[in-house]
């Protein structure tokens, strides 16, 4: 990746994650990257897997037992947002971006 770019991936779901241990991996070594990853849980589902990768309460670590660098990844649940504003959503969703930024220029100079 180049590094005057900071990249941020939104992924939209409907199901939770069948590939924990590879997600994991992949997470942990993209926090070595200008990346964010911004996650919508849409439906019913419960989520519990991706609210583990969002690494909160947690710190996330790869199938290695290495911790991410820093964290990359804000998880959402659209329902909660059905009957607020749309700069409701757009707030959480982009919450931690500002802080994943100035986390990834502070450890790479």
């Amino acid at each position: 990746m180049n590094e005057r770019m900071y990249h941020v991936l939104l992924i939209l779901t409907d199901g939770d994650i069948h590939d924990m241990p590879i997600t994991k991996d992949i997470i942990v070594e993209g926090s070595e990257y200008p990346l964010s990853i911004i996650i919508v849980g849409l439906g019913e589902n419960s989520f519990d897997k991706m609210i583990e990768l969002d690494g909160d309460d947690v710190i996330l670590r790869n199938t290695r037992g290495e911790p991410t660098k820093r964290d990359i990844v804000q998880f959402v649940k659209f329902n909660e947002f059905r009957h607020k504003s749309k700069q409701a959503l757009a707030e959480e969703v982009l919450e931690e971006v500002p802080e994943q930024v100035i986390s990834y220029l502070c450890q790479n100079g």
